[in-house]
């Protein structure tokens, strides 16, 4: 569970921190209603004095976010959730690990800006207009006003988030610049195939799965051969799967990852799209039957390859920012060097939680300035950063300032949260 939900939630902070122009934010998260420390320094990174505004800007659209994205998932109780212990042993609920990557994410957009220079990276007069502009708009939005009002900021601060942000998605792009994006068709490729599992396991009361007797597994293979007589007459392999009440028919896998195992795979490569396996395989899941729909799917394998070089770019970001950052994270620790009780004015979570509209943009409708898409704090092994996957150019209607935008769809997010869930109750 732990796990499973920590690695959604660091994925999550792509989206949830996408500030951009995302505004109606509903009651934009949280009791904590109102600071009047706004000015107060909160912690202090590599020279730079944070301020709880800013932390509690990025706070309230991460509550927001998150309560219109996962309640559905998690319960309307998601923020207690226990999150297993942090670095220094300590029980963590939902809200402490976000409060946390909130403040990681304020750092590592620090760190990125304080090395512009190295990088070579600024912003041109059209980027800072642009981002005047969102800073403009999030402040006129009733929710956005709502957020600047309770910690005593103002556009200007907005405005410099959103500089801020903009500038460290640049300095990422130099950071994977020398990244390998050559993948090979077989690195990538990605197989589909149709096929029926003939279980030769039971689970018995306890949940435990059991391996059947030999009678019971010969009984098995019976059947399963009789249906591979069926489907190589021209039976639809659908309508075997519903004759045996087995419903997940398609798989697509890239090399090593198929649930039937390494034989399998290598008679699948013997094959040609749309053969028919002639007998009946056994294969580390029971018996099966397929068919080879496509040994290389385009568009999976297209899928894949932006994966692994998104994965790659990760790789090559975290070598950079460790180095950056091994003499500041040697000596920083999370519950001293942040003040802990400036900080719990930022409540996100409501005793009783209520729905929050989902974020809406207010800017062309294929414009996106994400504040930073991807959460790839130097702490966290889950980090997602793939740089470079977004147009960071300001002055485009369909600018994404997002450095690695391989985690921001909410569909992506969806799709993560569907996976996880199961980890995560």
């Amino acid at each position: 569970m732990k796990h499973g939900t920590k690695r959604l939630a660091a994925a999550a902070m792509g989206l949830v921190l996408a500030i951009g122009t995302m505004t109606g934010c509903g009651n934009s998260g949280g009791k904590g209603e109102v600071t009047q420390n706004g000015n107060e320094t909160l912690f202090t990174y590599d020279g730079v004095d944070v301020p709880l505004k800013k932390a509690w800007i990025y706070g309230k659209m991460t509550a927001a976010q998150y309560e219109a994205s996962y309640s559905s998932y998690f319960g309307d109780n998601f923020w207690t959730m226990d999150m297993g212990t942090d670095d220094e042993g300590n029980a963590q609920t939902f809200e402490d690990y976000a409060k946390e990557q909130i403040i990681a994410r304020i750092k590592q957009i620090i760190v990125l800006n304080n090395h512009a220079e190295e990088a070579g990276a600024s912003l041109s007069e059209d980027e800072e207009k642009q981002c005047e502009e969102y800073a403009e708009a999030f402040a006129k939005d009733e929710s956005g006003a709502e957020i600047l009002a309770e910690c005593g900021a103002d556009k200007d601060d907005m405005t410099e988030i959103y500089e801020e942000n903009a500038l460290a998605a640049k300095v990422q792009e130099y950071m994977v610049k020398d990244t390998d994006t050559n993948v090979s068709d077989d690195e990538a490729r990605e197989t589909t195939i149709s096929r029926v599992v003939f279980a030769t396991t039971t689970t018995d009361d306890e949940g435990n799965t059991v391996d059947m007797s030999d009678e019971e597994k010969a009984q098995v293979l019976s059947t399963a051969q009789a249906a591979l007589a069926k489907l190589q007459s021209g039976t639809d392999i659908a309508d075997i799967a519903k004759e045996q009440n087995y419903t997940n028919t398609s798989e697509t896998f890239a090399a090593g990852e198929s649930e039937e195992g390494e034989a399998f795979e290598k008679l699948l490569a013997t094959m040609k799209d749309g053969d028919i396996t002639q007998e009946v395989q056994e294969c580390d899941n029971g018996y099966v039957i397929a068919r080879l729909d496509a040994y290389t799917d385009a568009d999976a394998t297209e899928s894949n390859r932006q994966s692994i070089i998104s994965e790659r770019q990760q790789t090559k970001f975290s070598e950079v920012y460790d180095g950056w950052t091994k003499d500041l994270e040697a000596e920083w620790n999370y519950d001293e060097d942040v003040n802990q009780e400036l900080w719990a004015e930022l409540v996100l979570h409501t005793e009783e939680s209520t729905a929050t509209e989902a974020a809406t943009e207010t800017a062309p409708a294929q414009t996106a300035t994400a504040a930073g898409a991807a959460d790839t704090t130097a702490a966290s092994t889950e980090t997602t950063t793939a740089a470079g996957a977004a147009d960071t150019t300001a002055a485009s209607t369909e600018t994404t300032t997002a450095a690695g935008a391989a985690d921001t769809a909410a569909s992506t997010e969806a799709a993560a949260a569907t996976s996880a869930a199961g980890e995560a109750q």
